[in-house]
C-alpha cells in the first residue's frame, strides 16, 4: 500500500475508535484499517475522542521540531488522574516540572474512563520526566495510561482515547515525525512499563 492511501486508511481506522466501539482493536484491526469512507473526514471526524480537547493541543506555542518521539506509559498505579500524580511528583519526588508526563488518559476510578487530561507540560511545552535519560526526556512525549497493567488489563477506552491522541500528535500535528515507543523500549530504562498487558504489538503495527 503506498505511504498516502496508507496514511488515509489508518486515519479512517481512528475515527472509528468511539467509546462504543473501542473493543474493535482486539479483534479485527486489520478490517477497520481497510474500511472504505465516501470521502477523507475533519479533524472532529477522524479523532472524535479529542473533540473538545484539540483547541488545547494544538498549541499557537506548539514546537513541531523538538518533538522526536511519542513514549507510552502505565502508571503501575490501580488508580489516580493527573492532580494526584502531580501532587506526588511534586511533593515525594521533588520534580522540576511537577507532573512528569504530557498527557494522563484515566481508567475510570479517579477521572472518567478513557478521559484524557493534557498536563503543564504539554501546554507549556516543557521537556518531560517520564524516562530516566534526560536526553530521551528532552524530545519526547510522555502519554501515561492509569492502571497497572502488569496485573490487570487497560480499558478499551483508554486504548481508543490513546490511539486517538498518539495518532493526532503524530500525524496531525507533527508531520507523522515522532516515533512510537514504549518505555520498556527505551535503552537503559529496566523497565516492564506499560505491562505484559498491554497490547503492545497492536498499538505498534498501528503506528508503523
Amino acid at each position: 500500500m503506498k505511504g498516502s492511501n496508507r496514511h488515509i486508511c489508518r486515519r479512517r481506522f481512528l475515527s472509528s475508535l468511539t467509546l462504543a466501539g473501542a473493543g474493535w482493536l482486539l479483534g479485527s484491526a486489520e478490517h477497520l484499517l481497510a474500511k472504505e469512507q465516501p470521502k477523507e473526514a475533519s479533524r472532529a471526524k477522524a479523532y472524535p475522542l479529542l473533540a473538545t480537547l484539540t483547541d488545547k493541543i494544538d498549541l499557537i506555542t506548539l514546537q513541531r521540531e523538538k518533538w522526536k518521539h511519542v513514549i507510552g506509559h502505565h502508571s503501575a498505579t490501580p488508580n489516580g488522574n493527573a492532580a494526584i500524580f502531580d501532587r506526588y511528583h511534586r511533593e515525594v519526588r521533588h520534580m522540576e516540572y511537577d507532573l512528569a508526563y504530557h498527557f494522563i488518559i484515566g481508567n475510570g476510578t479517579d477521572s472518567e474512563d478513557g478521559q484524557i487530561e493534557i498536563g503543564p507540560r504539554w501546554t507549556k511545552q516543557l521537556r518531560g520526566g517520564h524516562v530516566k535519560s534526560l536526553a530521551w526526556n528532552e524530545n519526547s512525549i510522555g502519554i501515561c495510561l492509569v492502571g497497572n497493567f502488569e496485573e490487570t488489563s487497560s480499558t478499551r477506552n483508554q486504548i481508543a482515547a490513546f490511539i486517538q491522541l498518539t495518532g493526532y500528535l503524530k500525524r496531525e500535528l507533527l508531520a507523522n515525525k515522532p516515533t512510537l515507543y514504549l518505555h520498556r523500549e527505551i535503552p537503559g530504562e529496566q523497565t516492564l512499563c506499560p505491562g505484559r498487558n498491554f497490547p503492545a504489538k497492536r498499538i505498534h503495527k498501528l503506528f508503523a
